[in-house]
């Protein structure tokens, strides 16, 4: 950009500041008249300078930290938007203003970011918005802030993010310089963030003060990124190069076009240039300075002036204005701010190292980067050999106390013990501690065997039954009683639903009290017990029996109490049957707080000995069940990482830990219409059938191992055995009639996509006001629609029908309504729906409108599976036992014919859910069985 259309953006910008706030839109339309081109980089310049302030009030001259306002926005304040009530302001920004909210569904407060309403009209920035919550929900990184929802009511724009409670860069700056300490331990977790953004290719390009926060507890989030960049991450051996690539700038902006926060920016920002990695840290280098000297690197009473600093100047020593700062700190702030991008560091891991590496180095003085007076020539001569003599006895001494120091280390801080206590092969469900601390109860199916409970000594390697069939084991009190569930009836994952009851260990008598529980814990006294339990739909905790604490239309899991008997701890999910979702706690009061970020997939918890901890097992996409600790503050941190995935069972009041290993392979089996052999179809570690064509030729697969990601992977496999070709992310829901879309459901954000099963593009349906969806979605015959289980803001499940053509959907069923256990299922004519009611009971829903039609003569066994080709039949399976078998079913007649037995060779560690999909004339079908193998171990010296 020439300087002389420097000068004219300038001349505007004070043109407008010198005009009331309600007349400075018209003002700059009209200056700008037959420039569009202008008028945008005035626009853009606006929203990208800290400097310039909101000026609705201000004079002329005055400089703040938000953006020009070209008009007073309207009160959010106590409105409500989707599920957020709006609370309070928090600030304001050049993308948007940003407000304290709760989120009503999951009982949290949150940071809300808005698009002012004066910027929704302008397509860039509403594409610029929403690039900041894209960027910002593929990271997952302690030291950057954590993105919920982002989405759209009516034409409000929003992104959802964690609260941080905390202090900005700038608000700490203003309250006094930072101890050198606290500045490098914020430079080393800020380095980290943008390691972390840099090698998945996201550049954040505004790099400040006001987007560097500090909690009260010294963690550090880096926010707002709302003018970062998505491009191919560099390999690792290009980022921590030296020597520049070859290879094109990628244009990250149109040429000419400023975006940043001047003060902050690099040279190749003013200029206008692409901007890399290595742009954010220049601006990195501008904080470090600013931080360490108590000024700005770059200052200039005039955009003009502050640009040619930036091009062309050095800022000042910064041991003119702090003599601690050592030599070698100030070359790593000299390197940041290089204005050739080749001679900064080429990646923020190697300006992190930098960091740790001087703060190591000088930890013994006990300040980090702290230069220290040194003797003169003179007196070094005078004190030659008494110093070396000197310094040779410290060596020694130094050398002796560390030797006394790592060997006490050594016999303080063995590593970690792990004792196998179970050898059989199958599935290991819940364990728990005795009072006694010696001996372990836990639930397990071996060799295929039906659930039981079985005790086991430390020390010993056989168990011994307690005769409780079908029983799974919930909590053990201090008087030795156990809380168990009767009749279980397996949901998915490790959560199961049945009839809470108590009796003592030593006794097989016990004493039901309550229905529909899913788990339970007992109170520290053991007098009351916690339970997770389902009504009218919903999943609730409650503490004791009858106060609820909190519910949800998800699910929740493992309920623990604190020792102290004033919080309980579990597990948040925000989708029923998958278990992806927070950790958090809840007091006696209701008030919960979450702790966590959202996982991909999370089994398992227990409080630390303590009680100061939540320990619990979970995973991040990509990754196996690894055991974490996160404090009451919210500070997480990995315990233990193994080659297998982990489960926390308990941990003992003396802090040893209870902890299982499992694998859990998924086996696909077909066999297509005619053909007299089965054949195994089974894909990687974890794929199960979604979907069966109706002449027996086709699968349709979703994974959901390791290598998935967040939203699971959509397969097609012909069964004849060819190669499986992923079709793209998704949890699939069936093909079309025509074969050629894979109906699918991504979780993360909730949307409806068809993805092609040839050549094509994928193509979302529109969401109208549909806030969430479940898995649940189904072809009408015809092609041309689809109906889905979905849930509006404030509003509970029911079914809807949408045009794939394009047009909201409707709802047909009333709330409440869900789909059978197998899905939703439609009749051949399309005439009718089958759904469940909150009270269980399946019926038929007319699409047009009219009063359902309930099913009888189902047991609760029976699961649906789909309609016989004739339309006048139902298939059913029951899959909870081996072998799994198929029945035709007359709804008219109420009466039911085996059709079909499957059976695996191998019956070990299988449990439900397991799948089955039968062709409409029942000649066809596949079926999957999951496998659960789980080792028990009694884990010593965990930290």
């Amino acid at each position: 950009m020439s300087p002389e259309r420097w000068q004219q953006i300038e001349r505007l910008y004070f043109a407008a500041l010198e005009r009331a706030p309600e007349e400075r839109a018209a003002f700059l339309a009209e200056a700008c008249a037959g420039d569009e081109s202008l008028h945008h980089e005035v626009v853009s310049f606006i929203a990208a300078d800290d400097r310039i302030g909101s000026f609705l009030e201000a004079p002329a001259d005055a400089v703040a930290t938000a953006p020009l306002a070209i008009a007073p926005p309207p009160s959010m304040i106590g409105q409500t938007l989707g599920h957020y009530q709006i609370v309070s302001l928090l600030g304001k920004g050049g993308m948007g203003e940003v407000y304290l909210a709760q989120d009503a569904r999951l009982g949290r407060k949150i940071a809300l970011k808005l698009l002012p309403p004066h910027f929704t009209q302008d397509a860039q920035r509403v594409r610029r918005f929403e690039q900041e919550g894209r960027a910002a929900s593929v990271l997952n990184h302690p030291n950057i802030i954590t993105i919920y929802d982002i989405g759209q009511v009516e034409r409000s724009y929003y992104i959802a993010t964690e609260y941080i409670e905390g202090q900005t860069l700038r608000q700490q700056m203003a309250d006094g310089r930072m101890k050198l300490s606290e500045v490098l331990e914020v430079a080393r977790q800020v380095a980290s963030a943008l390691a972390a953004a840099h090698t998945v290719g996201i550049v954040h390009r505004d790099i400040k003060p006001e987007n560097v926060m500090v909690r009260p507890d010294g963690l550090v989030k880096v926010l707002d990124f709302g003018l970062a960049k998505l491009r191919p991450p560099k390999p690792a051996a290009a980022m921590d190069s030296e020597a520049p690539t070859m290879e094109a700038p990628e244009r990250l902006t149109e040429p000419g076009v400023v975006m940043g926060t001047w003060g902050y920016m690099s040279p190749e920002q003013v200029r206008g240039q692409a901007a890399d990695h290595r742009s954010d840290i220049f601006s990195f280098g501008a904080i470090l300075y600013e931080l360490l000297s108590g000024r700005r690197a770059f200052n200039g009473e005039s955009i003009a002036d502050l640009t040619s600093a930036i091009l062309k100047e050095e800022p000042p020593g910064l041991s003119e204005t702090n003599q601690q700062v050592s030599p070698q700190l100030e070359k790593i702030v000299r390197r940041c701010l290089e204005k050739r991008t080749e001679r900064r560091f080429q990646s923020a891991s190697d300006l992190g190292f930098a960091i740790e590496s001087l703060a190591i180095n000088s930890g013994s003085s006990g300040n980090p980067g702290v230069s220290q007076p040194g003797p003169t020539v003179e007196s070094t001569r005078r004190l030659h050999w008494p110093l070396f003599l000197g310094l040779g006895f410290a060596l020694l001494a130094v050398a002796a106390v560390a030797g006394m120091l790592i060997s006490s280390n050594l016999r303080q801080a063995p590593p970690p013990t792990y004792q196998r206590l179970t050898f059989n092969r199958g599935t290991i469900w819940k364990a728990r501690f005795a009072p006694d601390g010696q001996t372990v109860l836990y639930s397990a199916r071996w060799n295929g065997s039906p659930l039981d409970v079985f005790s086991v000594r430390a020390g010993k390697t056989e168990s011994r039954s307690l005769k409780l069939e079908n029983t799974d084991l919930l909590a053990i009190s201090a008087s030795n009683e156990l809380a168990v569930l009767r009749n279980r009836q397996h949901l998915a994952w490790f959560i199961s639903r049945g009839t809470l009851a108590r009796m003592p260990v030593d006794s097989g008598a016990a004493r039901d009290l309550l229905e529909d529980v899913q788990e339970a814990d007992w109170s520290p006294d053991g007098t009351k017990l916690a339970v997770v339990r389902w009504v009218n739909g919903r999943t609730r905790l409650e503490y004791p029996i009858g106060k609820v604490l909190y519910e949800t239309a998800g699910y929740l899991s493992h309920p623990r109490i604190s020792p102290k008997g004033d919080l309980v701890a579990f597990m948040d999910h925000q989708v029923q049957r998958d278990n992806r979702g927070w950790v958090a706690v809840v007091d006696l009061t209701g008030k919960k707080t979450v702790l966590s970020g959202e996982w991909s997939g999370e089994e398992g918890l227990a409080w630390s000995a303590a009680g100061d901890e939540v320990w619990f097992t979970a995973s991040k996409a990509g990754e196996a069940d690894a055991l974490y600790a996160v404090t009451l503050s919210g500070r997480e941190r990995l315990v233990v990482r193994m080659p297998v995935r982990l489960m926390l069972h308990d941990i003992s009041r003396d802090g040893r830990v209870l902890l299982a290993s499992y694998h859990a392979p998924q086996d696909i089996i077909s066999q297509a219409s005619g053909e007299t052999k089965e054949r195994d179809l089974s894909w990687l570690d974890s794929a199960e059938p979604s979907d069966l064509s109706p002449d027996g030729k086709t699968g349709l697969f979703v994974y959901a191992g390791e290598g998935a990601g967040t939203n699971y992977a959509v397969y097609l496999r012909q069964t004849d055995g060819s190669p499986a070709v992923r079709l793209g992310d998704g949890y699939p829901q069936q093909l079309s009639p025509d074969g050629k879309w894979a109906l699918t459901v991504l979780y993360t954000p909730s949307q409806l996509v068809l993805l092609p099963t040839g050549a094509g593009e994928a193509r979302q349906l529109e969401r109208g006001p549909i806030e969430q969806y479940s898995v649940g979605a189904r072809w009408f015959p015809d092609g041309k629609r689809i109906v889905f289980q979905g849930r509006e803001p404030g509003h509970d499940w029911r079914y809807y029908i949408q045009s794939v053509e394009g047009g909201l959907p409707r709802p047909i069923t009333p709330e409440g309504t869900t789909r059978t256990r197998r899905g939703i299922f439609i009749s051949p004519d399309g005439r009718w729906v089958i759904a469940s009611d909150t009270q269980h009971q399946r019926s038929f829903y007319p699409v047009e409108g009219g009063a359902p039609q309930p099913i009888s003569h189902l047991e609760s066994e029976d699961e649906i599976i789909g309609w016989s080709s004739d339309g006048r039949s139902l298939y059913l399976a029951r899959t909870q036992e081996m072998p799994i078998r198929v029945y035709r079913f007359d709804p008219a007649l109420g009466r039911k014919e085996l059709q079909k037995e499957v059976m695996p060779a191998d019956p070990a560690g299988i449990h439900w859910p397991n799948y089955i999909l039968l062709t409409p004339d029942g000649k066809g079908y596949v079926y999957s069985v999951r496998r659960t193998l789980s080792d028990l171990y009694l884990v010593e010296g965990l930290k």
